[in-house]
């Protein structure tokens, strides 16, 4: 199993050393070109956004991507189906190299992690909300204690509203290049990031009214 365990390590890290060599081939653009045409094309993008999330590959890429290839209602279906498997697959994988719980016995943040991981599903969705890189979030809480069922509930909520905003900057792509649609994509942008702002103070509010609670 160990064996595995490092052939799965090296694959990974070899993966992340060739995306970031060639980050700058990795866009939209280039996806939709790619896929668009493939009657298999949702599988195939989620397929990718899997890869995406564990390659620390920008998830605005994909979601942009989303919304150049399927439009504003489909691309925001997949991109946020990808996401979620993605972080399932990143949360997965950590937890299978042994590192469940690290966090949690850490000197310096450990007590700070058991009151994160006392708020549950809000506390990670607390952390999707903040401009945190969306694979290091899924390695970070993966090295937790946190169960899967906060950890999925908790990334679908904190995922949804920036997941939604990048599909209909890609949606609207090919119009705003036109000039015709850069005032609803600005608008949705803006109201994906007071959504993030709205529901990071109501997880925020809910989680310390629980540890009230208790």
């Amino acid at each position: 199993m160990r064996i595995f365990r490092v052939v799965a390590l090296l694959a990974v890290a070899t993966g992340i050393a060739l995306a970031f060599t060639y980050r700058h081939a990795i866009d939209p653009l280039a996806i939709r070109d790619a896929i668009a045409a493939n009657p298999l094309a949702p599988v195939i993008f989620i397929g990718l956004q899997v890869a995406a999330s564990l390659l620390f590959v920008p998830r605005f890429v994909m979601g942009a991507a989303a919304g150049l290839v399927f439009g504003l209602f489909w691309g925001t279906v997949w991109a946020l189906c990808g996401a979620l498997a993605g972080a399932a697959a990143g949360f997965a994988l950590v937890r299978w190299f042994g590192a469940t719980g690290v966090l949690d016995d850490s000197p310096g943040i450990g007590a700070v992690v058991k009151k994160a991981e006392h708020g549950g599903w809000r506390a990670v969705a607390i952390l999707r909300l903040m401009p945190v890189p969306h694979s290091v979030a899924n390695t970070l809480l993966a090295m937790t204690n946190l169960p899967w069922r906060d950890y999925l509930l908790g990334s679908l909520a904190g995922m949804l509203p920036m997941t939604a905003a990048q599909v209909d900057i890609g949606a609207s792509g090919s119009e705003i290049l036109k000039g015709n649609q850069w005032l609803l994509a600005c608008l949705t942008l803006a109201l994906g990031l007071a959504a993030t702002f709205l529901l990071k103070r109501f997880a925020w509010g809910s989680q310390q009214g629980s540890s009230e609670i208790d």
